[in-house]
């Protein structure tokens, strides 16, 4: 279960990134994602930090629920983890497909699709590895 208590770790780690960037630093996330700075309004900013608090709120209950993760339901919480990333990574593909943007000038794109591999890896490491069950 160790693969997967740091691949949950990450999904921490990623959370709380990406929420002190988007809380503290909105312009600059909107910056590297080439976002046109006369695109950039305060309500896309306020947004982008509301986004923010909510991902230090997903870490919280991930941090919350993490001591009760055994080897019994620990594919459990990899499926959690997995439909987390998906929904974010094909809610992101679906955005940026209808955005009108080119899928190769849109970070956008780049961003979900790294999102679904997450994903897929969190789905493929589901179950505790066998060596450490049987120990």
């Amino acid at each position: 279960m160790t693969l997967q208590s740091n691949m949950m770790m990450f999904t921490r780690a990623a959370g709380i990134i990406y929420g002190l960037w988007f809380f503290l630093a909105p312009s600059s996330y909107f910056s590297l994602m080439l976002v046109p700075e006369e695109m950039v309004n305060e309500l896309g900013i306020g947004q982008t930090q509301q986004l923010g608090l909510a991902l230090f709120a997903i870490v919280w209950w991930i941090y919350r629920t993490a001591p009760h993760i055994t080897p019994d339901n620990c594919s459990e919480f990899m499926v959690t983890h997995t439909g987390g990333w998906g929904i974010f990574a094909v809610g992101g593909l679906y955005l940026t497909l209808t955005s009108g943007v080119a899928l190769m000038q849109n970070p956008f794109f780049f961003q979900s699709v790294v999102f679904l591999i997450i994903a897929f890896a969190f789905y493929a490491k589901r179950a505790p590895d066998e060596s450490e069950a049987v120990g």
